[in-house]
């Protein structure tokens, strides 16, 4: 069975930063970035039309960090579910965003993270792009919240989030 690669949005999310939380909680907190919040939609790898959530917890440029979160898309029911933490840098000039998968947080078997190459459009509140991974192609993504709940084992404990806001 060849390995998937999942996508690997904003690396280092550093767990105490999934928020979990959409446009209208990074604007009430004050954070101006057209990046932070929750981002829905599809992306297709080896396994398929699969279904996508990234929660961006930080989207400052240079200094990208998220969740992904991945599941079965409606025509595409066998995918499993799972998560990782992603980390990259975004460009306000040209709207490129650069994705790397890192930390696993729930990982079916055979699947490994992947990477997101994209441009963001503010006017449309789209980020598109390629999946850098192998057997994989292109991601679509809106600002929307998302179709599922993120398991539990997606979420930052409390003393992870304590640890890093100590820092």
């Amino acid at each position: 069975m060849p390995a998937f690669r999942q996508i690997s949005w904003a690396t280092t999310l550093v767990a105490a930063g999934i928020a979990l939380a959409g446009p209208a909680s990074a604007q009430s907190r004050g954070d101006a970035s057209p990046l932070t919040g929750t981002w829905s939609g599809e992306y297709v790898c080896n396994q398929g039309l699969t279904g996508v959530t990234l929660t961006v917890t930080r989207g400052e440029a240079r200094d990208v960090r998220a969740l992904f979160h991945f599941y079965a898309a409606p025509g595409n029911p066998g995918v499993p579910t799972g998560c990782f933490e992603m980390a990259g840098t975004y460009d306000p000039g040209s709207g490129e965003m650069r994705l790397e998968g890192g930390r696993w947080l729930l990982q079916p078997p055979d699947y490994v993270t992947v990477d997101f190459i994209g441009r963001l459009d503010p006017a449309t509140g789209r980020f598109a792009g390629q999946v850098d991974g192998p057997g994989c192609g292109t991601f679509r993504l809106a600002r929307r919240p998302s179709p599922l709940p993120v398991p539990r084992a997606c979420r930052p404990r409390p003393e992870t989030v304590a640890s890093v806001q100590s820092r």
